[in-house]
């Protein structure tokens, strides 16, 4: 299937994080975490659930400017996020960070959010071409469009209420259908739309399940970024200016340490941070954000002993006559600090990739025991050196390696690579069998290919926050989701060459509210 350029795209390997900053005074606009007067602690996430029919969304980009809490009588207290872009596909199945404020004043609150920037990246799933902000977008094509949104939504009926001495959470719900429309052809958002009500936004008090333990509000998950290490302390940064910013947790007893893909980094677990986690690498990091607006960390993976240059892709399309070609929709970016060859590529461009002499390709399982539950599928991508274990919808890593040619015109930028890394599909889809071991799900996105319409999911059950655990938000476990209504998945697609395995899905996260 052919694609035409995307022109910007936020990372599949993107959750909005703050650094902590301090204020003085008494001000009414913060940024980041900063104390403004009162006696309430109020963290605030971000979540986004239920897709247009159409176009297939494989991105939405945006900037949160601001959080305006509005009190019955008073001026208005605003959050602004430090690190504000957020990629709400992403966010299907993870949650964003957004920020705290650390002492607001006690008393009753109307929540509203002020956004910008939107950028969506689409699969044209349709049967004739799809306008927008004015350029036409070919039947099959994924393309890319900035489009100007109208309204500053409010949260419709809800009051939050700050208590003395409090350590709160708000967690907004961002409706991606009700955002999007595709009217004659021509795609726009409206983030205040008329009807229906409630909008765009919801919102609900922090935590939403049961799942987590006292004293935590949410599970910000797989957090990529540069490692910095004080004591016991690690900050993640992210390797490329995107918006993303930083996040700093703190280790703790419970704390999970995986390996990387290939078993050479932190071979051997133990309970020392140090034993396998060091500065100036590449890593990955699940933390729970504390009712105080602090961290700890659950689980945490390095990635990379030293960064390289390093491409993360949703596969959009398969070269049939050439297995030792294919093509991403690039959602995240690790680049070299210096000489690195992917300088022009950006977040949403298409990538023509060639692989030259790789090394076997390699499974991201973050601890989830796929190959001793699945052994015969595990092996259908762990250990293959070509595109016969690559399927559409499936998310990559690639190391970039010379050649690299840039973008120029209509020819998308491509690029030569020796290591090929399974990484985490995003999707949402319709269960129609529930179980503890395992799901049936059916509506699956179309960049999954129209192979793919009903497929198994294998869950890894246990007690939450225990390695190789799925996490559960919103329901206890698999057999209390429920069939026919939309469910969110974090989750390795590893399929066989002619597509007949039953259960191709191996979950980390499963998300139904």
């Amino acid at each position: 299937m052919n694609r035409s350029k995307a022109l910007s795209f936020f990372p599949i390997l993107l959750l909005a994080a703050l650094s902590l900053t301090s204020c003085s005074g008494l001000p009414k606009t913060c940024t980041g975490t900063c104390v403004i007067g009162g006696n309430a602690t109020v963290s605030f996430t971000l979540v986004a659930d239920t897709l247009p029919a159409n176009p297939s969304i494989l991105s939405f980009k945006v900037s949160i400017v601001g959080i305006a809490l509005t009190p019955t009588t008073g001026a208005a207290v605003t959050l602004t996020p430090a690190a504000p872009v957020v990629d709400l596909m992403r966010l299907q199945s993870d949650t964003a960070f957004l920020g705290a404020l650390t002492t607001v004043p006690s008393g009753s609150y109307t929540v509203q959010v002020t956004l910008t920037s939107q950028e969506i990246t689409f699969l044209n799933d349709t049967t004739s071409s799809i306008t927008a902000n004015g350029t036409a977008c070919a039947v099959n094509a994924v393309c890319t469009a900035t489009l100007a949104a109208a309204g500053t939504p409010s949260v419709a009926s809800f009051t939050f209420t700050a208590t003395s001495g409090g350590k709160q959470g708000i967690e907004l719900d961002f409706n991606l259908k009700n955002a999007i429309s595709l009217t004659n052809g021509t795609l726009s958002v409206n983030f205040n739309p008329a009807t229906p009500n409630p909008g765009v936004f919801t919102a609900f008090t922090l935590p939403r399940t049961n799942t987590l333990g006292a004293n935590q509000l949410e599970l910000i998950e797989d957090f990529t970024g540069v490692v910095s290490i004080t004591n016991q302390s690690v900050t993640l940064t992210a390797a490329t200016a995107a918006g993303r910013g930083s996040i700093t947790a703190l280790a703790t007893s419970g704390t999970i340490y995986d390996h990387d893909p290939s078993g050479t980094l932190c071979p051997t677990p133990t309970t020392q941070l140090t034993s396998c986690v060091s500065n100036n690498q590449f890593a990955s990091m699940d933390v729970i954000l504390k009712s105080d607006g602090t961290f700890a960390i659950q689980e945490i993976e390095p990635l990379l002993a030293t960064l390289q240059d390093t491409v993360e892709g949703i596969v959009s399309s398969i070269n049939p006559s050439n297995q030792t070609q294919f093509t991403i929709v690039v959602t995240d970016i690790v680049p070299l600090a210096q000489s690195s060859l992917i300088g022009s590529l950006k977040t949403g461009d298409q990538l023509t990739v060639n692989l030259s002499n790789p090394s076997p390709f390699l499974v991201d399982t973050k601890g989830l025991n796929v190959s001793s539950v699945a052994p015969a599928t595990f092996a259908f991508f762990s250990g293959a050196t070509n595109t016969g274990a690559l399927h559409l919808g499936q998310v990559v890593t690639v190391h970039v390696i010379a050649p690299f040619t840039a973008a120029a015109g209509t020819t998308i930028a491509s690029a030569a690579t020796d290591k090929v890394t399974l990484r985490w599909s995003r999707f949402t889809a319709s269960p129609t069998q529930a179980g503890t071991q395992s799901l049936v799900v059916n509506g699956l996105p179309s960049i999954f290919g129209s192979t793919v319409t009903s497929a198994g999911v294998q869950l890894f059950p246990g007690t939450q926050g225990q390695q190789g655990v799925t996490n559960f938000d919103g329901v206890a476990d698999g057999s209390s989701v429920v069939t026919g209504k939309q469910a969110f998945f974090r989750a390795l697609f590893i399929q066989n060459p002619g597509n007949s395995v039953a259960i191709p899905f191996f979950a980390a996260k499963v998300r139904q509210h």
